[in-house]
């Protein structure tokens, strides 16, 4: 078993920039919330940009990762290097396997972290999108007659789902 290879030290390297890559796509997430919470539309799309360059690069860090993980596998003598990382590191048992196990798992909790801040925020553009459909179906009741726009801009004679505009004469 090899202790403190360059292996070891640059799978080590790797997780802390995926550990911090994950940091900053939380932060474009929490961004993303505040837009959500206050209806800031504008925002979103340089939101949305920055967050395609982070995943963007995780994904090249995980491309990185895979082929570190294939050498420490060889390097710890495991027979199958094919594996997840995590299976490896229950596999190996020196020191070196140690700190990448303890980087590896503050990784894991930043990015289980962002995802749940994630599914929080969908929650939040899910009720905000119920209520915004079900005033739209409220004014559409309260709408009588004809002359109304439906959806696509269609003259519609009775209303149905969501009405947006009335026709002035």
């Amino acid at each position: 078993m090899h202790s403190g290879t360059s292996t070891t030290f640059d799978l080590c390297r790797l997780l802390q920039q995926e550990a911090e890559a994950c940091q900053t796509l939380l932060e474009t997430v929490n961004q993303e919330r505040a837009a959500i919470r206050t209806l800031a539309v504008t925002e979103f799309h340089s939101i949305n940009c920055r967050r395609l360059a982070v995943l963007e690069s995780l994904q090249h860090l995980t491309e990185e990762r895979q082929t570190l993980v294939e050498r420490f596998a060889r390097e710890q003598g495991l027979s199958s290097p094919t594996g997840s990382l995590h299976d490896i590191l229950d596999r190996a048992g020196d020191a070196a396997a140690g700190a990448v196990r303890t980087r590896y798992n503050s990784y894991m909790a930043v990015a289980k972290l962002v995802r749940q801040e994630v599914a929080h925020n969908v929650t939040l553009i899910e009720g905000i999108r119920g209520v915004v459909e079900q005033v739209l179906s409220a004014g559409a009741r309260a709408v009588p007659g004809s002359d109304l726009y439906g959806q696509g801009g269609r003259t519609a004679q009775t209303p149905q789902g969501t009405v947006f505009l009335q026709r002035q004469a």
